[in-house]
């Protein structure tokens, strides 16, 4: 892909379009990023491209901005339907996403690319270890702050990384050597239309594959299952409910791996992140390594070794023999429904925040079954009351010191308080992880 001495223009100046702005920069292309929010921390991301040379426009989209620029790379969280980009199709300006650009970089590597609704980070990451058992030149993109375009400027062999649905809105040659699936339940419907279209483009990540490349499924999944006949490249399943004649699978207390042989690889019991959730990550996480023959001694160190990541049910405090636990990342019911299965104490559960267009009702049998209360903070309270008000006990507060001390008030030793509110966190908080900082900080105080 020849950039030299073209006009490109970067919607969005957060992590992704920082990083396609430096490898556009990198291959000599004239660049002008845009960014929406003018705030100080913006302004000061400002200074720093404008003293290498880089226009940036900050405070909105003008229109008057797209005549002469020959493409534009859109950062994934911006929708497609602007007024910008609806000119610029207008226009024949060819537009692609951050994802696309550094792909077109990457024919000589060795690309993993991982997606579903719940669990891309941390089977990113896991595999990444998992790999690094054998291979030193294993680097790691996606949602855990380094995009895929930075990661392209620098050497490496195999590359893992986590893919959204956002992302593959806007592939169009994008062709992983290795593609996996891990699950599909409702998310981001204040975004797409509906769930088809969500399941449409998570399946988008297998479109240009070839025979010579794997997808990796979960067998279990429905509505992932079915996507099997979607992909040119060989098809390897795993699951926690069947043996499978090839593939990565559970039988009694083992994980087994079944390729030229059956072995087993490692017993749950050894690992400290199980749960119907983390066994899904494994599962897939060992299906990708069995694809580059590692042994399976070297498979089993890395998940001995590997302890989860923060805010996915993580263990914070006992507080007076009270469990707090904080799954802040649990955006979307699926998440939320996998943790809530993952622990056998009777549970508060502090849910709320901003509203993705969710289906709290699909919640109902498994708060029914290990729910005692739910606390309900932020922009989605009422919403959630009017959908729940009949399964369990509720109770309203207005912000996570109050949702802390209520379900602590409300609980009982040997019970659990967890933290998993199915909802963006953009309401009251910049982002998923400053929610779980500021709730492990509010439990931190009961205890102190």
């Amino acid at each position: 892909m020849m950039l030299k001495g073209k006009k490109v223009l970067v919607l969005g100046m957060g992590i992704s379009g920082m990083g396609a702005t430096r490898l556009l920069k990198d291959k000599g292309a004239k660049v002008t990023i845009n960014e929406l929010e003018d705030s100080k921390e913006m302004r000061a991301r400002a200074r720093e491209f404008e003293r290498n040379g880089i226009k940036v426009i900050l405070g909105s989209h003008p229109l008057e901005i797209l005549p002469g620029h020959q493409l534009i790379v859109l950062s994934p969280g911006i929708p497609l339907d602007i007024p910008l980009l609806r000119q610029a199709e207008k226009l024949h300006i060819p537009i692609m996403g951050e994802l696309e650009l550094a792909y077109r970089f990457l024919p000589d590597r060795s690309l993993i690319a991982i997606t579903g609704t719940n669990g891309k980070t941390t089977t990113t990451v896991l595999t990444e270890k998992i790999l690094k058992k054998a291979y030193k030149d294993v680097q790691i993109a996606g949602n855990i702050g380094i995009p895929l375009s930075e990661v392209v400027r620098r050497p490496g062999k195999i590359i893992v990384t986590e893919v959204s649905s956002f992302q593959l809105e806007t592939i169009k040659k994008f062709s992983p050597f290795i593609s996996c699936i891990l699950n599909i339940s409702p998310d981001h419907l204040d975004r797409h239309p509906d769930l088809e279209q969500y399941i449409w483009l998570k399946s988008r990540i297998l479109t240009n594959q070839e025979s010579d490349g794997y997808t990796i499924l979960n067998r279990d999944d429905p509505r992932v299952y079915p996507l099997r006949r979607k992909t040119r490249a060989e098809v390897i399943f795993f699951s926690q409910k069947e043996r499978l004649e090839r593939g990565v699978f559970l039988k009694g207390p083992h994980i087994m791996r079944k390729f030229e042989g059956e072995e087993v690889v490692v017993s749950r019991d050894e690992i400290s992140f199980t749960g119907s959730h983390n066994l899904e990550n494994i599962l897939s996480a060992i299906a990708i390594a069995s694809l580059y023959r590692l042994e399976r001694e070297a498979v089993r160190e890395a998940l001995l070794e590997f302890k989860g990541l923060p805010h996915r049910c993580e263990p914070v405090a006992r507080i007076r023999g009270v469990d707090f636990i904080n799954d802040s990342k649990a955006t979307n019911e699926g998440a939320v429904k996998s943790c809530l299965e993952s622990i056998a104490q009777p549970i508060i559960l502090i849910m709320g925040g901003k509203d993705k267009g969710a289906n709290f009702f699909y919640l109902r049998n498994a708060i029914k079954e290990r729910v005692k209360r739910v606390i309900l903070l932020g922009e989605a309270k009422r919403v959630i009351k009017a959908q729940l008000n009949t399964i369990c006990l509720l109770s309203e507060v207005e912000n996570m010191r109050d949702a802390v001390r209520e379900a602590f008030n409300k609980a009982q030793k040997g019970d659990c308080v967890l933290l998993s509110p199915a909802c963006a966190s953009f309401d009251q908080f910049k982002n998923y992880e400053e929610r779980g900082k500021v709730f492990k900080e509010e439990v931190r105080k009961l205890g102190s």
